[in-house]
């Protein structure tokens, strides 16, 4: 089977958390990936020496900082985004830092997708679908894979679910809502939902090589850290957000073009 590795944000800025990976340490995971004799793609989930590259939340570092290092390569990866985020910051985020970070715009997501990239959905709003009600739900799911189809012009038929955190119900409504390749988060695979790895700042070259190689220790420490997401859902629900994505001066009024 196919390895899969979860990132999130790519960048050079400090936050407390442990979901930002230095551009310098990623290209550095690339170079001894592929000298391990990996191949990066992700359209081969049942072959082994494969890896797949997914990054979570759609930041605009993924775009600045992950497709210059990943088209240099000649290698592709997943981008699950965010739809309602698309040009705003994350608020909807229990945040590490003490400035937000920003997410691509949906001219950017277009272009990424131009690119080659899949554009895979991470929901509308980011919120716990475990949490919702059936009407919620649907909205979540479906208002995302349209929006961004839209601006894509591409079918979206991915998803991440948001914080790894999924249930039969979740499952099935994300299947119905026409998603054909749904990924959780940690090594636990159940309602045919792809497992993926997490990458973290504390992870050194020796200890990505050894996750792909499923290095029980490595999955268990991850597993364990990602585990704190829990917490983190729990948190961020709690959270109001005055209007979806922010403010229209904050999105830049992307959001409302991709409702056109």
């Amino acid at each position: 089977m196919s390895s899969v590795l979860a990132y999130h944000k790519v960048d050079n800025r400090f936050e407390l958390g442990l979901t930002t990976v230095s551009p310098k340490s990623f290209s550095r995971h690339l170079t001894a990936i592929q000298n391990a004799g990996f191949k990066i793609e992700c359209g081969r989930p049942d072959s082994e020496r494969v890896v797949c590259l997914t990054f979570d939340d759609g930041y605009d570092c993924f775009y600045r900082n992950v497709v210059p290092s990943l088209d240099s390569r000649g290698v592709k990866a997943i981008v699950f985004v965010i739809s309602g985020f698309m040009g705003s910051t994350n608020s909807w985020d229990v945040r590490f830092s003490y400035k937000p970070f920003r997410h691509m715009t949906a001219k950017q997501v277009e272009e990424v997708a131009k690119l080659g990239f899949t554009v895979g959905s991470h929901t509308r709003s980011h919120k716990d679908l475990t949490r919702l009600d059936a009407a919620s739900l649907s909205s979540e799911l479906r208002d995302s894979k349209k929006q961004l189809e839209d601006v894509t012009g591409a079918e979206v038929d991915a998803l991440s679910f948001p914080y790894g955190r999924y249930n039969q119900r979740a499952a099935e409504a994300a299947f119905e809502a026409g998603y054909k390749r749904l990924f959780g988060l940690g090594s636990v695979s159940r309602e045919g939902v792809i497992a993926r790895t997490p990458v973290y700042s504390i992870d050194s070259v020796p200890a990505v090589l050894r996750k792909l190689e499923s290095n029980s220790f490595e999955i268990f420490k991850s597993d364990i850290i990602h585990s704190f997401a829990n917490v983190s859902a729990l948190l961020s629900s709690g959270k109001r957000v005055s209007r979806l994505g922010g403010s229209a001066s904050d999105n830049g009024g992307e959001l409302e073009k991709t409702r056109r």
